[in-house]
């Protein structure tokens, strides 16, 4: 009954450690009353090396009162073996050299006495061992044996929750990565959607200048053209060449990924003209490009200081692109009597440029409404959709320090409200329609 009591008696003066430790500093303040309770000069915690499990490396090691450097040493001939095979403690109370001779750390620590106990997980597969060494015999062996036994198995609960936790946390660390890649993926494709739409746009574009260069050509090759309509010939070949090659100059722009852009002075007037123009060129629906009504209200001139243009253009034809989508969703439901509208509207207020654009299409509901925003969020049917559109737009306003909100309302109306500050030279209002 005395030893029981003074088994207790320790055990509560080692488990009373600070509740608010966990982990790796929860085991190290475990050995270390442990050794100050035991009254012995070495505690180690440690593992086999796996997989031929031949020799141990050390987690923990605590020497004559503080940890040092953790140690790797064979398994052959240690009484460690004899622990790692076993269920419960191995005790050597004395003379523990000379019973192991081959065992060098046993003589590097001068031990005269051993004790360990293994700790195991809940399917019984081995997980370490703990170990207490002195340089002087042992006293109380029924005490430390149940005490050592104890705290491997409270050592061993720690592990299984540490391995637990990491476990855990590499998953979420997988799946993290695997939503990044999912995502880049995603986006990659919008902005492929972009700008394969910009590309068509500008392909309609090109197709001008290249006409009138081929026909000026044509006129060239005629040996009855005059020496003035030859200059004329000569001067639309060099004019229109000029603009074919801006038009493709813009295209790489647009293509153009640079991480480390810096801001521009853009005329976002211009930028947002171009958005339309290419969006409508880019567009066959023939139906609703004869009904459509679309209101355009551009103060010229407005520039801006901004990060990645072709990507600010991008998010005009995106967000563009959806008012365009509600007002043909709900023009193949209606029964012939809807007018799909389109309003466009850029000016200055208070300082910064405000860009609306209005649909009279389908609405988004209330409970959609706060989540639009939201990375792979959609309401278009799958295949149409990759619900990154509106995020990407979204993050795009945001990264030049511009606002982006959306007011909307079932069946009525959808408006996104874009605001950017920083507004030059700001000419006198225009409206073009």
């Amino acid at each position: 009954m005395g030893t029981s009591r003074n088994v207790l008696e320790v055990i509560r003066g080692i488990y009373n450690v600070d509740q608010l430790l966990s982990g790796k500093e929860y085991i190290r303040e475990l050995i270390h009353r442990l050794a100050k309770a035991l009254n012995v000069k070495y505690v180690m915690v440690g593992h086999a090396i796996k997989p031929q499990e031949k020799s141990v490396l050390t987690d923990y090691l605590y020497s004559d009162g503080k940890f040092i450097d953790n140690v790797t040493y064979e398994l052959e001939g240690s009484p460690c073996a004899d622990v790692l095979c076993g269920t419960r403690v191995s005790c050597y109370g004395e003379n523990v050299q000379h019973l192991f001779p081959r065992d060098q750390l046993l003589k590097d620590m001068k031990a005269q006495s051993y004790m360990g106990a293994p700790f195991f997980s809940p399917d019984g597969e081995l997980l370490g061992l703990l170990v207490v060494m002195d340089a002087q015999p042992f006293k109380e062996l029924e005490l430390m044996t149940s005490v050592v036994e104890f705290f491997a198995a409270r050592i061993g609960a720690e592990y299984r929750r540490l391995d637990v936790e990491e476990t855990l946390k590499q998953h979420n660390e997988d799946l993290e990565k695997l939503v990044q890649e999912r995502t880049m993926q995603l986006i990659s494709q919008e902005k492929l959607a972009t700008i394969g739409r910009i590309t068509l746009g500008i392909a309609h574009e090109l197709k001008n200048p290249l006409n009138i260069i081929i026909n000026a050509s044509e006129l060239l090759m005629s040996s009855e053209i005059d020496s003035e309509s030859r200059r004329r010939a000569l001067d639309m070949i060099y004019q229109y060449g000029v603009r074919a090659n801006d038009i493709i100059t813009n295209m790489l722009k647009q293509a153009r990924q640079d991480e480390n852009m810096q801001p521009e002075r853009i005329d976002v007037s211009t930028l947002l003209s171009h958005a339309l123009d290419v969006f409508f060129r880019s567009r066959n629906d023939i139906s609703l490009k004869s009904k459509l009504r679309k209101s355009i209200h551009i103060s010229p001139h407005v520039e801006l200081n901004l990060i990645d243009s072709p990507g600010v253009e991008r998010m005009f034809i995106n967000v563009i692109d959806n008012a365009v989508y509600a007002l043909s969703e709900k023009l193949q439901r209606s029964d012939g009597g809807f007018i799909p509208e389109l309003r466009v509207d850029l000016h200055v207020e208070r300082g910064r440029c405000q860009i609306r654009i209005r649909d009279n299409g389908t609405g988004i509901p209330q409970t959609h409404l706060l989540h639009v925003c939201d990375e792979f969020y959609t309401t278009k049917p799958p295949g149409e959709g990759t619900g990154l559109g509106l995020w990407v737009a979204k993050q795009m306003v945001e990264k030049n320090r511009g606002t982006f909100d959306i007011l909307s309302k079932e069946n009525e109306y959808t408006e996104v409200i874009i605001e950017f500050p920083e507004v030059f030279l700001l000419a006198e209002p225009e409206v073009t329609s």
